[in-house]
């Protein structure tokens, strides 16, 4: 569903009347289970090559349980283009439901990195902030931490989003963050005042998870705001050491009345920074970090200190596709015994049932619902900008425009019965008639950009009803726009730019019998097969190339050796 970031306008007003209806829970020592989704039918059967959860662990019920995620970078939902594909906020509601059926008490904490860093309409990214924090909330997510998407964003615009409105989890933790004007610094509780008690920004938080108090921090570590700094983030955003915010929070820690049973650590940092916090400060046995790629360790980094107590270092990996499970077990000796499980967002997590079953079962479907709603009410695919395509740049003179396959037709017949039998065809019909969780998605240009031609650049595609010609993926979308072909087909300029992957002219797919032999070979087999180096160009320029749609989280199956042959058009007149 996110492909690309978007731009805020400031809908605070409407924001608040759609999504202030939720859930609200009280501050301070609430109890999280009250935000959880209604009882879920889903038993939790395992997909092929799911993990079986909780192997090992002992049979008594623990006394917490905390899900563990973060740097989901938008992705509210898988776009559904292919199979399998994992994460989601639906599919996690549902495996925090499971959790709690099971009479664990749960709560969720997240590292940060909500947003996307970048984007295309900021205003669209800001929604979508509000709609994931809702989602949190109605998961029982009890603090987040801010990474550099929500500085990226603007961390004033997001927290106008959600926690200008009313005071209420999950409540942003970055201990460390000061104001900023010009060269003067202003203390985090005076930069960021909240409309209730506290600050919108917070050093610590202290739920409620079950019949213990649980500890919870956050603080944002050297590389992360050596990257806000540098950057040109819609920020006006200093920082304090992280030392400073740690003490601080210690000597909080230690002055409540009722202990902690234990301390998390939301750190935004890399895991070499988190392991010289963790040895520096041994009171937050649970540190939560940043992860370097999309797939997370299996098991957690383990510090143990000169007296023998560990701290476990966790992260979760990018785009929610996956979430940590920490269990915390009473030993009979006192302390605690930690069990931790990486859990793949599969498609076992599926709510249940038929469409209007499964959103009265579970809210955050109705929550994706008003996101796709609003975002086709507000029109955001009007505000998608219009670059100059390459193709175009290269002819000044004549600014060559999409057209449209139609136009291919009379000279190309082969291949357009060729693309006419083939999916891309019918690329824009999935949007309009299969997308479900949620529909409406022709309306959402990180969608509708893979499944059209040219949206994003000038004459390209723009809605249904002022470019009908457009809709699907059609030959401009590899080719560029065409027009200037269509109006002189002999023209060698306007033909060589029709291959906008060649960078020789002697750059040539392979034939057909060897792009099928490739196809049946190994990864290491392929290698060995000597090509021509305009052949090697060719394939890595136009694998490439369809990898901007046919990605790894959208279609994670895609190897053009495979798929080439459904599609091959060779010029023939």
């Amino acid at each position: 569903m996110d492909r690309t970031g978007q731009r805020w306008c400031g809908g605070i007003c409407g924001i608040a009347l759609l999504i202030g209806g939720g859930i609200n829970l009280p501050f301070g020592n609430y109890t999280p289970a009250e935000a959880a989704p209604p009882q879920s039918s889903h038993k939790g059967a395992p997909d092929a090559g799911d993990p079986p959860l909780f192997t090992g662990w002992p049979e008594t019920p623990p006394a917490a349980v905390l899900v563990l995620s973060g740097q989901m970078y938008g992705y509210l939902q898988p776009c559904g283009c292919s199979r399998p594909q994992l994460g989601g906020l639906e599919r996690r509601a549902q495996f925090v439901a499971y959790l709690r059926n099971k009479g664990w008490p749960v709560i969720g904490v997240d590292v940060g990195d909500l947003p996307p860093v970048a984007g295309v309409v900021r205003e669209q990214q800001l929604w979508k902030y509000a709609i994931a924090m809702q989602a949190l909330r109605e998961m029982g997510y009890v603090a987040i931490g801010a990474g550099k998407a929500e500085f990226t964003q603007g961390l004033y615009a997001l927290l106008d989003q959600y926690a200008a409105i009313q005071e209420r989890p999950p409540f942003l933790l970055a201990g460390n963050v000061l104001g900023k004007l010009g060269a003067q610094l202003t203390p985090r509780t005076e930069a960021f005042p909240g409309p209730g008690s506290r600050p919108m920004v917070g050093l610590l938080e202290l739920p409620r998870v079950g019949s213990l108090t649980i500890g919870i921090a956050g603080v944002v570590g050297p590389s992360v705001q050596k990257e806000i700094t540098s950057s040109n983030a819609r920020t006006l955003i200093g920082f304090a050491p992280e030392k400073e915010a740690l003490a601080e929070a210690v000597v909080e820690l230690k002055k409540q009345q009722t202990p902690p049973a234990f301390n998390v650590l939301l750190y935004q940092g890399t895991e070499e920074e988190a392991q010289a916090v963790a040895r520096q400060w041994p009171q937050f046995p649970i540190i939560l970090c940043r992860s370097t790629d999309v797939l997370p360790p299996e098991k957690p980094r383990e510090i143990t200190h000169p007296d023998g107590s560990r701290t476990f270092i966790i992260h979760t990996g990018w785009k929610g596709q996956y979430v940590g499970v920490l269990a915390a077990f009473a030993r009979k000796t006192g302390g605690w015994d930690f069990r931790y499980q990486r859990v793949p967002l599969t498609e076992r997590w599926n709510t249940p049932g038929s469409e209007e079953a499964a959103r009265q079962a579970n809210p955050i479907l109705r929550l994706l619902d008003t996101y796709s709603e609003q975002v086709r009410r507000r029109n955001y695919l009007a505000q998608f900008p219009e670059h100059v395509h390459p193709v175009t740049a290269k002819d000044p003179k004549q600014k060559p425009a999409f057209t449209g396959s139609e136009a291919c037709r009379s000279c190309h017949a082969a291949e357009y019965e060729v693309w006419k039998q083939s999916r891309h065809s019918h690329a824009y019909e999935t949007l309009e008639h299969h997308a479900r969780r949620p529909a409406g998605r022709q309306y959402d240009g990180e969608c509708a950009v893979c499944h059209t031609v040219g949206l994003g650049y000038r004459t390209g595609f723009r809605n249904e009803q002022s470019t009908p010609h457009l809709k699907h993926v059609g030959c401009e979308s590899c080719h560029g726009p065409g027009s200037a072909h269509v109006a002189d087909p002999k023209n060698s300029l306007y033909l060589s730019l029709q291959s906008p992957w060649r960078t020789d002219p002697a750059d040539r797919l392979p034939d057909l019998a060897v792009i099928q032999r490739l196809a049946s070979l190994t990864p290491q087999e392929r290698s060995k097969v000597p090509l021509s180096t305009a052949h090697q160009r060719a394939l890595a320029a136009v694998s490439n190339m369809c990898m901007n749609c046919h990605d790894a989280d959208n279609d994670p199956h895609f190897d053009l050796l495979t798929y080439w042959p459904k599609i091959i058009h060779p010029s023939k007149k």
